[in-house]
């Protein structure tokens, strides 16, 4: 075989496929172009999603005819003029190949003008080769029409996703994106029908509240030259991917496996091994503490100190965490317009609850156990539909889990008791809404931060047994949790084998000494050990930390008097995130008097 020089229309389609993957690859360089040149109203439409035609116009500072033409060229940019540069890029667009490539794979036209002149130009190519210049009237700014995209490359037209896909690919990246430059407007079109419409706003966290369904608690850290601020949700609001958490360096949208990590595990134990959180982190930092020039489509980025970077991440999101206390409102509240058409998994919006005066309780009232019968929750009426609401799961549910208001203002001492129903649960009055606790996930709760603070203090008792207690295990189960055999000393277990499949029980932790602690050591060896546990050891120990306060806690069919409901809810006001148990389901929830007229239809 010969070695030979490729033609430039092959050389364009090969440096096209590193920059051009599909119509949402093509918007977002466009979409950085705009936001580099100033824009602030940029406007998407969208023919086919993207695959027959797309438009991107901007009101930036427009290009002259020499600029328009060179703007084409490979290697072509404003943004870069030596390699020192690379190190300080503060712009979204550098790479100088993005309308190259696009023009490669495509019919392209370019309409621009700068400010200070009379009349724009048009530039036309197609497959990379330019076709017409000519002097046309236009507003100052730029727009960029691509039609046909791969028309000359058809194996990677065939490799498209759907319209539909694309659209939505789009209208995410953009709201995303969006909120990094909270002061310009975005605008998508698909089809001639507007999908998304982000007004300006002052600040990220008012933008973010156009963006998510849920209303989030800030988080904001500002340590050794770097800045951290966010929101995060209820961990009941988790996700089975990481598509609802956005990350923003230098006000670039990347996609960090560090940070979404970092991000999951300030959540402690309130979180499962495939789920992730909700709600977005902004990262500011040097410039030259961070490469951008790592990935083709400007998706990633290298920090010099992750180590650095996780930590404080994680620390601001634990801290926001563990200031979520308010309840679940579960009044439906219209989603927002970014979405395009209400669902039901992101339609839940929800307010703080009216403070309350308290002064007077009054004696505790018997409450039917026909209470919740009649509420419609996700169209069921039942006691399955209740758990449903601390579950944060719907059956048939596609994976959404609702959200929560995470006041701090909330105190569970203001709540005046009504009674227990359906053995597990404390309905109460708080004003004009109706409050109901999970017994159990409150109770686990203040037992895990009982645990977690001994932990802490080193002030964790074991309890020794007169009598050990021997456990019947299979062989890998033995393997297996006596491979935990320190983190459970910790905990205050004292254990030790027997046989391939025996472990003799001879201290157990004192919060549990009332226990049989048999069945808690049966979880352990039975849950399938994540891998690389051991480089996250003090997540595994509140994992473990966790099943021992479920294990402590009260359970369903416990009943309490008054004064045991009262000493509860005063030490929920002394815990941190009272708000949800530490597996990360609400505490919590709270129903609106409107809500309640309208189950027994006094809003007719």
């Amino acid at each position: 075989m010969k070695i030979k020089v490729l033609p430039d229309t092959v050389i364009n389609q090969i440096a096209a496929g590193e920059v051009v993957e599909r119509p949402a690859s093509v918007v977002r360089e466009l979409v950085d172009n705009a936001i580099d040149a100033g824009a602030t109203d940029i406007f998407v439409a969208l023919e086919g999603g993207g695959h027959s035609r797309l438009k991107v116009r901007d009101n930036g500072c427009g290009m002259s005819k020499d600029e328009a033409i060179l703007a084409f060229e490979r290697h072509a940019t404003s943004k870069v003029s030596a390699i020192e540069d690379l190190s300080s890029l503060a712009t979204l667009g550098f790479r100088g190949e993005a309308l190259a490539s696009i023009a490669a794979v495509s019919k392209i036209q370019l309409k621009t003008r700068e400010r200070e002149s009379e009349i724009g130009t048009q530039v036309t190519f197609k497959g990379g080769k330019l076709t017409d210049v000519r002097a046309v009237p236009w507003n100052a700014g730029t727009e960029i029409e691509v039609e046909h995209l791969f028309f000359n490359t058809p194996a990677r037209r065939k490799f498209l996703k759907s319209p539909r896909s694309e659209v939505a690919r789009i209208r995410t990246w953009l709201a995303h994106s969006g909120l990094a430059r909270p002061s310009v407007r975005y605008r998508l079109v698909s089809d001639g029908d507007e999908v998304l419409h982000l007004h300006p706003a002052d600040s990220i966290a008012e933008r973010a509240k156009s963006i998510f369904s849920s209303d989030l608690i800030t988080i904001s850290l500002v340590e050794g030259g770097v800045s951290i601020e966010g929101m995060v949700s209820h961990p009941g609001a988790a996700l089975s991917d990481g598509s609802g958490f956005v990350i923003l360096v230098n006000g670039r949208l990347v996609t960090d496996k560090l940070i979404l990590k970092a991000a999951r595990e300030g959540y402690d134990s309130m979180l499962k091994d495939r789920e992730y959180p909700v709600g977005y982190i902004s990262l500011t930092l040097p410039s030259d503490h961070v490469d951008v020039n790592v990935h083709p489509q400007k998706s990633e980025v290298r920090f010099r100190h992750p180590q650095q970077v996780f930590a404080l991440v994680q620390g601001a999101v634990t801290r926001g965490v563990r200031a979520i206390r308010g309840p679940v409102d579960m009044r439906p509240r219209e989603a927002p317009s970014f979405f395009g058409q209400t669902s039901s998994s992101l339609a839940m919006r929800y307010e703080p609850a009216p403070s309350y005066d308290n002064s007077s309780v009054a004696p505790a009232l018997p409450t039917p156990r026909g209470l919740f019968d009649t509420a419609e929750y996700r169209g069921e009426s039942s006691r399955a539909a209740v758990r449903e609401v601390f579950s944060g799961y719907s059956e048939g549910d596609s994976g959404s889990k609702f959200t929560s208001n995470p006041s701090v203002n909330f105190k569970f001492a203001e709540l005046r008791y009504v009674g227990q129903v359906l053995e597990c649960y404390l309905v109460c009055e708080l004003g004009e809404r109706l409050v109901v606790v999970d017994m159990h996930a409150a109770h686990e709760r203040v037992n895990y931060n009982k645990i977690r603070r001994a932990r802490a203090e080193r002030s964790l008792s074991t309890q020794k047994l007169l009598i050990p207690e021997t456990v019947r295990l299979t062989e890998e189960q033995v393997v297996q949790l006596m491979e935990q055999e320190d983190l459970l000393r910790e905990l205050g277990f004292e254990i030790s084998p027997v046989s391939a499949e025996t472990v003799s029980v001879k201290g157990v932790p004192a919060v549990t000494a009332h226990l049989d602690c048999v069945a808690l050591l049966k979880e352990c060896a039975a849950e399938p050990l994540a891998s690389g546990w051991r480089d996250r050891l003090e997540e595994r120990i509140d994992h473990i930390a966790a099943r021992v306060a479920c294990h402590a806690s009260v359970r369903s069919g416990d009943l309490l008097n008054k004064p045991e409901v009262y000493a509860l809810f005063e030490q929920l006001d002394e815990a941190e995130a009272s708000g949800a148990c530490p597996h990360g389901r609400p505490v919590v929830t709270e129903f609106s008097r409107e809500a309640v007229e309208r189950w027994f239809g006094r809003d007719r």
